[in-house]
Order: C-alpha cells, then structure tokens, then sequence
C-alpha cells in the first residue's frame, strides 16, 4: 500500500494554507515539574530534596518570584508554627497549595484546607507516608484543573 499526496494537492493557492497571526501575550504556562516551595528555614526543603518525590522543587528567593507563576501552579508552603498556616492564606487563595507540616503534626490538616489548601502532608511521617500524601495531593490538584476546564 502507498501513501502519498494525491495529484490535484500541488495546485492549491498557497493563501488556504496560512493563517492570520495576531500579536498575542504569552501564556503562563502551568510546570507540575518544577514546584516552588517556600520555606523560610530550609529544614522542609531539605527533607523534600532527600526523598524521590518526582517533581524539581526550587526555593523563590523573593516574593516577587511568584508573579510569573499561572494562577493554578502547585506551590507547597512549609510551615513551622500554625501561624505560618495562617499567613500562607493568600497563596492559597491564587495557587494550589500544599502545606508540609514541619513538627505540627496531624491536627492542623484540617484548619490548612479549611483555608484553601489542596492537600497537607505531615513532615513527621515515615518518608513513604509522605511520597503517598505528596503524590495524592499532585493528583487531586490535576484532577481540580480538569473539573475548572471542563466548567
């Protein structure tokens, strides 16, 4: 069997083939592989950075950093004291956030996604626990998108 352009193909105007362009602002795009996580200590990113969670974290230096990001970029806040639970509240209010609870424990899970957060993962846990929760929060956020989509 051949496959090839049937003969009358070469003859069409050249006009059919192009398209208009129009000068248009660049997207922000969404990058699941590289997430940002802040973390004013450092000892959450070190604890992510020792595990194989499958996504690149970065620190922003400043909080200006974040003004590229799309509205809907996973951002993981970790937080040492219920107050950084509280003051993170606006970043959940623009991205899909995952708070890493360094020392807190479970309890706060629920006051974090009674904020806006997207999932809570307890930096206390075993390093399984916490590639799972990690994982199910990646999802759930991806699964949000596509129901914001489809909407």
């Amino acid at each position: 069997m051949r496959f090839g352009r049937k003969r009358g193909d070469e003859t069409a105007p050249a006009t059919a083939m192009t398209t208009p362009t129009t000068a248009a602002a660049p997207a922000q795009t969404i990058d699941d592989g590289s997430i940002p996580l802040i973390d004013r200590r450092g000892q959450g990113f070190d604890l992510l950075r020792s595990m194989d969670l499958g996504h690149s974290l970065w620190r922003p230096e400043l909080a200006t950093d974040l003004d590229g990001l799309a509205s809907r970029q996973i951002v993981v806040v970790a937080a040492y004291t219920p107050d950084d639970i509280e003051t993170s509240r606006p970043l959940m209010a623009r991205f899909m956030t995952i708070v890493l609870a360094m020392g807190l424990g479970p309890r706060y899970g629920s006051r974090a996604l009674t904020l806006g957060a997207v999932g809570y993962v307890d930096g206390s846990t075993d390093e399984g626990d916490i590639r799972g929760v990690f994982g199910d929060a990646v999802a759930r956020v991806r699964i949000r998108r596509l129901r914001e989509t489809a909407a």
